[in-house]
């Protein structure tokens, strides 16, 4: 009778230890990875908000995914758009902008990143990348692409010769493929993917939390 009762108190306690254990395993926050390479900028690199690059947020997208036009959605209707309260987190972060075609379930994903970067040739990277963000349901599903793209360079007055050019140059594809297998490097699994400062910010529950890490950042910097 006696040894029963210290077996028991003793497979108690071991099964209050391993549930213990499970949860310090499974609610712990997950830890950032950190990547100082990510946070290099190139020389033809796409990049915008702040120049002094105290802060550098870097973001692997898709421009044909839709998570991906959500948080461009949400970047350009209100990161850089000044609000009543809210800190100017375009003023002390640089934005840099690279490319992760996802083609297995995109079809059109890696001729929208060539077309952005033939407009970029001309000065217009940022300015073509909204245009197909905005207007992503009207090019997804067409069985030729091209086409369209060359009309939205021709609406953004570009050279739409030298557009369709350099959209089919090796020296835009090798671009591209360089920011795709950095990104890959980079553990990219999923796009938008964005790193601040390095640091590879793994799961993001809402616009709210993702604007505060960046005012975080953007505040320390004063």
């Amino acid at each position: 009778m006696k040894n029963t009762i210290i077996y028991t108190v003793v497979s108690i306690l071991l099964i209050v230890g391993f549930l213990f254990a499970a949860y310090k395993f499974t609610g712990s926050s997950p830890k950032s990875t950190l990547f100082p390479e990510v946070s290099k900028i190139a020389s033809d690199d796409h990049i915008k908000w702040s120049k002094e690059k105290k802060h550098i947020l870097v973001e692997y997208s898709d421009i044909q995914c839709p998570a991906c036009k959500n948080f461009h959605d949400y970047i350009v209707q209100d990161l850089e758009t000044t609000r009543s309260g809210q800190i100017d987190v375009t003023k002390n972060i640089t934005f840099v902008f690279r490319h992760f075609p996802l083609s297995d379930i995109h079809d059109h994903a890696q001729e929208a990143a060539w077309a952005a970067e033939a407009a970029g040739t001309q000065g217009k990277f940022f300015e073509y990348t909204n245009t197909l963000f905005d207007r992503q349901a009207e090019w997804e599903k067409l069985p030729d692409v091209k086409n369209h793209f060359i009309s939205v360079a021709k609406e953004l007055k570009l050279d739409t010769d030298k557009f369709t050019k350099d959209m089919d140059s090796n020296k835009v594809k090798n671009r591209v493929e360089r920011d795709y297998k950095n990104g890959v490097k980079f553990q990219v699994n999923a796009t938008p993917t964005f790193y601040l400062d390095g640091k590879k910010i793994d799961s993001i529950r809402s616009f709210e939390e993702f604007r505060k890490l960046l005012e975080d950042a953007a505040k320390s910097s004063k």
